[in-house]
């Protein structure tokens, strides 16, 4: 009975392990491979391709379960999404665009729990329910109105703070918004996903909680067109 039973505490320690969360290692990769205002070198990542290979792999020998918090998930399916840009990126590379690439954000290329999920399935089924619009500005498209890539690894102990900060520096960039008390030119990120950030507050509002510069209910909205063009 009692070899029985230390068989089951190591199978639960041995299961409770292979969850441990860990981004230590593509922490570094970003560190080394991206620039401080979040400029991916894929010359050099290209020459380290297996590194991004092999974070990308290991990221899908873990599964989320309902015993995660609200902010693992969030910060191991950002981390997961971010990984995997580069890496699709990559593998395409030197192209002007990822849109150069069939269906990037829709095609089936991502390992996770014996099959192959999208970007998409990412984004729209998984963090999206989560109900933090705050998320659309941590996710890397690789574009120059892109949100810019964080490069360190996000982390489930600051995930609230660094997704206040990305979307405070995604807001007051006036390459993405143009903001004024009269008129305001906003990133398509806020026409894609409006009724995202509209759930107990207005967009103004939301805009404002983050803003240098202020706008009202009377300030005329117009949307920018997105540059899919590589963020260099």
């Amino acid at each position: 009975m009692k070899k029985i039973i230390l068989l089951l505490l190591l199978i639960i320690n041995s299961t409770a392990f292979s969850q441990i969360i860990t981004f230590s290692e593509y922490d570094e990769f970003l560190k080394k491979h991206v620039s401080t205002k979040g400029v991916v070198d894929y010359d050099k990542v290209l020459k380290n391709i297996k590194d991004i290979n092999n974070i990308t792999y290991n990221f899908s020998k873990i599964s989320p379960n309902k015993s995660w918090s609200e902010a693992e998930v969030k910060t191991y399916w950002i981390n997961v999404y971010n990984a995997n840009v580069i890496k699709l990126l990559a593998e395409n590379y030197p192209i002007k665009s990822i849109n150069y690439i069939r269906d990037p954000f829709k095609m089936d290329f991502i390992d996770f729990d014996g099959e192959k999920i999208s970007l998409d399935h990412i984004e729209h089924e998984i963090l999206r329910p989560l109900n933090d619009p705050r998320i659309h500005f941590s996710l890397y498209s690789t574009a120059i109105s892109s949100p810019v890539l964080k490069n360190s690894a996000y982390s489930s102990n600051s995930i609230e703070y660094d997704l206040d900060v990305a979307t405070s520096l995604f807001i007051n960039d006036q390459s993405k918004n143009i903001l004024g008390t009269a008129t305001s030119q906003l990133s398509k990120v806020f026409e894609w996903y409006f009724t995202d950030f509209i759930g107990n507050v207005t967009i103004v509002d939301f805009i404002n909680k983050y803003s240098t510069t202020h706008i009202s209910s009377s300030t005329k909205l117009t949307f920018l067109e997105y540059n899919w063009n590589l963020h260099r």
